[in-house]
């Protein structure tokens, strides 16, 4: 479960019934994204090294914001520095966690190919010593911590973790709510918050302050009541009331949402931990990015993970339409001399080269 903050790594354990699979092939401590300095293009997609995947501000919900202010480990100072200076700045801090800026959002929504690759786009919490990390690792939100750039199962991978990302979102929602709740701000304080939706921030035009980033202090206090002037007190209560939340409370809290979020999300855990190879497959289309005398590299789910196999492999795929799978492969193994393993098989599915089919096709 290390694939996970520690929190919502106890949480799925429960949820889940089992360990979530590796992704081995995205590294953020030697990025998978990142070309070496005598690699060639080839076609390929690469981020910048002084930016990588970081370039996305995390709306950090209060109990996260909190769980990072209150982790008193040598190693994550930088991180709650970070926080801390969010909180100083007083732009869009607000009882349920600190939020995305308009102005960044304006940016992002309006960027050609900057992701991955704009320094001006760079998370607060990016740490540029020893080539880069996360200052707020251990307590990410839950788009940082389901998001990879190459999955070990391809667009199955994919599917389990942005549905994990929906399910671990809408507990972010819904606790960040309860905390409010539960510790208790003013009537007017509410009211403001249920407008201050992310959809009305991106509707919006921006104010002369918001672009010049200055707080707008009679609207921060309206937000924060009594409570202003002890908003690091307000995130750390936030923290500890979360903390202490088991998966059973936590599904109590948050309602039939996240209980129908859950059963799909078991859904697509079983089918990334299990084989099942469809009864008929088909060829998608295919892009190719690069070849050699003997192999091909195609695109495949994604433009940020090409699948690389051997040319014969690739002139043979076709061979398998319209055909029960096991016949497909034996009639291979006869009248071709090519011999294709289910596990290979397998992930030609897993990666979208080959799809499940029907006989009349």
């Amino acid at each position: 479960m290390s694939a996970l903050p520690p929190l919502y790594a106890r949480w799925m354990e429960t949820a889940l019934l089992g360990a979530i699979p590796r992704e081995t092939k995205a590294t953020c401590d030697k990025c998978a994204m990142c070309a070496l300095s005598d690699e060639p293009g080839n076609g390929a997609s690469f981020f910048n090294p002084e930016a990588k995947c970081c370039t996305y501000l995390p709306e950090l919900y209060n109990f996260l914001a909190g769980a990072v202010l209150a982790d008193e480990d040598p190693a994550t100072e930088k991180g709650r520095v970070s926080v801390e200076e969010r909180l100083e700045a007083k732009l869009e801090v607000t009882p349920l966690g600190l939020g995305q800026l308009p102005s960044y959002n304006l940016l992002y929504d309006h960027s050609l190919h900057a992701f991955g690759q704009s320094r001006e786009l760079r998370c607060p919490h990016y740490i540029e010593d020893g080539g880069g990390s996360c200052g707020i690792w251990r307590h990410r939100n839950a788009v940082c911590a389901t998001w990879f750039c190459k999955h070990e199962r391809g667009a199955t991978g994919l599917k389990f973790w942005r549905t994990l990302l929906r399910l671990l979102t809408q507990i972010e929602k819904e606790l960040s709510r309860w905390c409010v709740l539960e510790i208790g701000i003013e009537t007017r304080a509410l009211e403001l918050l249920l407008l201050n939706t992310p959809t009305n921030r991106r509707q919006t035009r921006l104010s002369a302050k918001q672009i010049d980033h200055v707080a707008d202090l009679k609207s921060y206090r309206q937000l924060w009541g009594q409570w202003m002037g002890q908003e690091r007190k307000f995130y750390q209560e936030c923290a500890r009331l979360v903390s202490n939340l088991s998966w059973e409370d936590t599904l109590h809290i948050c309602g039939p949402e996240v209980l129908l979020l859950t059963r799909l999300t078991r859904e697509a855990y079983d089918r990334l931990t299990l084989n099942r190879l469809p009864e008929f497959v088909r060829l998608k289309p295919l892009q190719i990015v690069e070849a050699g005398t003997d192999w091909v590299k195609v695109r495949t789910y994604s433009g940020h993970d090409p699948l690389k196999m051997p040319r014969k492999l690739f002139e043979f795929l076709p061979f398998l339409k319209g055909q029960l799978t096991t016949e497909a492969l034996q009639s291979l193994a006869n009248e071709k001399g090519l011999r294709l393993t289910d596990d290979l098989i397998q992930k030609m599915v897993d990666f979208e080269v080959l799809t499940a089919g029907t006989e009349a096709e």
